[in-house]
């Protein structure tokens, strides 16, 4: 079978969604355990933790993201021995440029740690803060392992030890943190991400049998090709690194650790769903990769044709999400919380218009053109911190997420005009595909109605109702679109043209 086909990029979209929603599922319960075990300030402060140390990512080079694209070149010329180097050479870098780097930034994250949170909830911070470096370096790793895996075109592997290994995690966290408190979660975290490096390796090596059972082959002349795509994406690592610690920050510093918590868990709520439709969309990545030798008018192709998939499911998926953020409040928390709801419909908005990118944003992965993902990336985390700061002014961790909503949707607008005009379309034509419009309005409209000013948050009944009210017919609107039978029917144009 072509690995490359259209069979197996069926299988491997199939099994990203599949790894998602059941990902989502344990996350819910998850944050519901966190959340009456431990408290939303707690939940605020190990958010705020993870963002913090995440900057360091920015050590990677930006040759993790590489490792997709030139492994699945190296398959596409047949040269599994090229593609075994690559993934070892990168695990080799990044493993010790890393863990020489977190090392030594230990004292710089203790520092910022006491600029962002109050006194009282330092030692807390300061007491998961190894957990939380050593489970990073782990998770960087597994990110080239990964990479190994989708340039092999078997996402759906990685999509089964992903799912299994957030089991585990919850598995360990409830084991934990009964005994060991916030700790428990770290480390619980720690455990699971070196369970997953060491699965993981094993099954790329039944892959590709040229790698060993260790990563010991270094080539310089694999990292130093390897740079010039990795220079881009290290500044699109470093404006992403940027972004989370900042945003979680602001809204700590004007909302308050109870406000952050309740953002981390309605931003987790929406990225979760998000990552069902990115997943997806990130096949494309290998897929023009490997066309961009053949054919580049098939990879033009191959990117409408995903726009016109990606439009339609996000309009009805953020839709109907942004319609039920109260029902999933009252499910999830057990009690109506305004912020949780109130953040929901921020970041469900922004991330909605943000999710239209996509498409674009990965197809540029692929061709190897990342100017434009990188001018997208400067211009979220440079305008989303100032309108957020200023907007944090008037109205507190509100402003903050209505300044990112307002970035992330500039940022997807300027990346999908900017590969419209490259590729030689018209945008009025394809910015909003045909037939899609009142779709599109209602997917922003009913959310603020289902949510806002009609008592919803007196209980559980009356808001199902009125997510009902809204939902039936919004689905019977995405139901007689042309676009739905166009794109779903059995044999349509939407199949990607690769066999």
């Amino acid at each position: 079978m072509n690995r490359f086909g259209t069979k197996s990029i069926s299988n491997n979209v199939l099994a990203v969604i599949s790894q998602v929603i059941f990902n989502g599922v344990v996350l819910f319960a998850l944050y519901r355990y966190l959340y009456d075990k431990l408290g939303v300030e707690q939940i605020g402060i190990w958010s705020l933790v993870l963002a913090t140390t995440s900057i360091s990512r920015i050590g990677d080079m930006g040759l993790s993201a590489g490792v997709v694209r030139y492994v699945a070149q190296a398959l596409g010329h047949g040269d599994r021995k090229r593609a075994a180097d690559i993934v070892q050479s990168v695990a080799l870098t990044i493993g010790t440029s890393m863990g020489l780097l977190l090392l030594l930034a230990y004292p710089l994250f203790i520092r910022a740690l006491h600029y962002v949170l109050p006194n009282h909830s330092l030692a807390a911070a300061i007491s998961i803060l190894p957990y939380a470096l050593a489970s990073l370096w782990t998770l960087l790793v597994v990110g080239v392992i990964s990479g190994g895996l989708d340039g092999c075109m078997r996402m759906d592997l990685r999509s089964i030890l992903m799912g299994g290994s957030s089991l585990v995690y919850l598995g360990l966290t409830i084991l934990l943190v009964p005994r060991m408190g916030l700790r428990g979660v770290a480390l619980a975290q720690f455990l699971q991400s070196v369970g997953l490096m060491v699965s993981m390796w094993w099954i790329l090596r039944r892959q590709l049998p040229e790698l060993s059972w260790f990563p010991w082959c270094w080539r310089y002349d694999l990292i130093r090709g390897m740079f010039s795509y990795g220079a881009n994406f290290q500044v699109i690592t470093f404006a992403s690194m940027l972004f989370d610690p900042i945003l979680k920050g602001l809204i700590s510093r004007f909302g308050g650790l109870g406000a952050l918590g309740n953002f981390e868990m309605a931003s987790k709520l929406v990225l979760q769903g998000r990552s069902i439709i990115i997943e997806a969309t990130r096949v494309l990545v290998p897929a023009v990769a490997a066309l961009q030798e053949q054919n580049r008018e098939r990879a033009a192709d191959l990117f409408l044709k995903a726009h016109r998939l990606t439009f339609y499911v996000s309009a009805v998926f953020y839709g109907l999400l942004g319609m039920g953020l109260t029902i999933a409040n009252l499910l999830w928390l057990g009690r109506y919380e305004v912020l949780f709801v109130h953040f929901g419909l921020l970041m469900n908005l922004g991330w909605y218009i943000n999710t239209l990118m996509g498409p674009a944003y990965f197809a540029n992965m692929g061709s190897g053109d990342l100017k434009p993902n990188v001018i997208s990336h400067l211009i979220l985390v440079v305008i989303s911190p100032i309108l957020g700061a200023g907007l944090g002014i008037f109205w507190s961790g509100l402003g903050v997420a209505a300044g990112t909503a307002i970035g992330l949707i500039l940022q997807s607008l300027y990346l999908l005009m900017s590969y419209f005009r490259r590729a030689g379309l018209n945008w009025r034509e394809h910015l909003i595909p045909k037939g899609m419009t009142l779709l599109f309005l209602s997917s922003l409209g009913l959310p603020v109605l289902s949510n806002l000013g009609f008592g919803q948050s007196e209980g559980l009944a009356r808001a199902t109702i009125f997510v009902c009210v809204g939902c039936l017919p919004f689905l019977a609107l995405a139901w007689m679109d042309p676009e739905r039978s166009q794109l779903f029917r059995k044999g349509s144009g939407h199949e990607y043209p690769m066999d």
